[in-house]
């Protein structure tokens, strides 16, 4: 995210470290005080030439318990400039998002010392009003804020403005990724996988990384790009590097994910470094529950079945995972290339909801940052804010993928009664074939067992939960 001096800043709002350091990796940003108004922006010049009118305005950021605004007046805003014309401008409130996942992702077991709030990605998609527009001034703000107390901030640590592809009709509900696609010109990788070229490419690359993942496409009820934007991170100060060094000075990692096709098998080389704030670790001041290990750089291989089959053995977990239906260690990987773990610590009697950090995660004892139950901060293809079916967000070690909490516009699918969930969370659509749902705030929280055949060099080595 730009700093300070590309911003500028009115009323309430203003760059600052987000939080207390020595609990989180959050870093600086804008920071939103909840009484009166406020709103930072910045002004991106466009550059000239053809180019499509259709962009995206994307933001994570994380409203604070005691955050509050009348007339859900929190926004996302942009201002068209043509010379030296009056700008017009046009708004998204995504207030009512905020007050939807406080209630529909609050989860009574978690950790409550950091507080409720999470990281969460807001976002809204326009069309320049005429081609002509030379510039943007994207704001975020809001108006009629009534917090008070402590914990009453919005921050913002990521803001990015990134060209689409023209979405099918001009429905701003209507995803940019149901777009379009000349199918004829996709290549099969198997099962639900494609290639999607460009310009001149007619062979399937010999691997994917941050330079052209968005053209592995994955059929859902429409085409996604689930690992676009997903594949690079930053290996941060007091974080271990893959030989057990302490890292004193961030380090870019942008092949943190990268992936090879087979015949068979999407194979998944990750670092196995967060995308986002964590807490920070060893977590020496008790934010959570004490945790003495650290975030370590990885050196992994994962093998997700190109054509998941059904096992027609499974077990799902019975109390306390007695029957060892899914083992400890890692069951699965998100689109971000951290690793699922199931619900259970390292005592297996007992849920590891509520020592994990805002973005629900934490380090195991061999140092592998990993997810016990649905990571909110994940930046899936557009913004799950429950007006649709959720995207993808990761795939258990079967190859059947695990999507978001919604199962449609408002109906979560742990509530779902027209197809309801199994104990090993996952139903079956038409479009989808099989497939897990996150349960947040109800057990198994991510997957309750494998519906499928796993592959066992995903097990080989298991590490156990904490």
């Amino acid at each position: 995210m730009d700093g300070k001096p590309f911003f500028q800043f009115e009323g309430n709002a203003r760059w600052g470290l987000l939080g207390d350091p020595t609990l989180e990796y959050s870093g600086h940003g804008i920071l939103l005080s909840g009484t009166g108004d406020g709103q930072a922006s910045q002004v991106v010049e466009l550059p000239e030439g053809p180019a499509g009118r259709w962009f995206r305005l994307s933001i994570r950021a994380m409203a604070q318990d005691g955050f509050e605004v009348e007339k859900d007046d929190l926004y996302l805003q942009v201002s068209f400039f043509k010379g030296d014309n009056p700008p017009d401008h046009i708004r998204e409130r995504i207030y009512p998002q905020v007050r939807e996942e406080r209630k529909a992702l609050k989860d009574e077991g978690t950790n409550d010392s950091l507080g409720d709030a999470t990281w969460r990605w807001y976002s809204m998609e326009f069309r320049l009003p005429f081609p002509e527009i030379d510039r943007l001034q994207v704001a975020v703000g809001f108006d009629h804020g009534v917090s008070n107390g402590n914990a009453h901030e919005f921050w913002v640590n990521f803001m990015e403005l990134k060209p689409v592809e023209t979405p099918v009709a001009y429905s701003p509900r209507v995803r940019a990724e149901v777009r379009d696609i000349e199918r004829d010109r996709l290549l099969p990788l198997g099962g639900r996988w494609y290639f999607m070229p460009e310009g001149e490419e007619t062979k399937i690359p010999k691997r994917f990384d941050h330079t052209n993942a968005h053209q592995l496409l994955y059929l859902s009820a429409h085409f996604e790009a689930p690992f676009a934007n997903n594949m690079s991170a930053w290996l941060m100060d007091g974080f271990k590097d893959r030989s057990g060094r302490l890292v004193k000075t961030p380090q870019f990692r942008e092949d943190n994910v990268v992936i090879e096709v087979n015949e068979t098998h999407l194979v998944v080389h990750t670092r196995n470094l967060p995308n986002h704030p964590t807490a920070f670790f060893p977590d020496v001041w008790r934010s959570l529950d004490g945790n003495p290990n650290y975030i370590q750089e990885q050196q992994s291989t994962y093998y997700i079945a190109l054509e998941p089959k059904v096992n027609h053995e499974r077990t799902a977990m019975t109390e306390g995972n007695a029957n060892r239906a899914l083992p400890m260690g890692p069951i699965g990987l998100a689109i971000n290339g951290v690793i699922f773990f199931n619900p259970f610590d390292h005592i297996a009697e007992e849920d590891a909801v509520w020592r994990l950090d805002r973005c629900c995660g934490h380090p195991s004892p061999k140092d592998e940052y990993h997810y016990h139950k649905y990571p909110v901060c994940v930046k899936t293809p557009w913004t799950d804010d429950g007006e649709a079916h959720s995207p993808v967000i990761g795939f258990a070690f079967d190859g059947i993928p695990v999507y978001g909490p919604y199962e449609s516009k408002g109906v979560m699918a742990k509530v779902s009664t027209q197809n309801p969930l199994n104990d090993f969370n996952v139903h079956h659509d038409k479009e989808r074939g099989w497939h897990y749902h996150v349960t947040p705030g109800q057990f198994p929280h991510i997957i309750g067992g494998y519906w499928g055949v796993v592959d066992n060099r995903n097990l080989a080595g298991r590490g156990r939960g904490r």
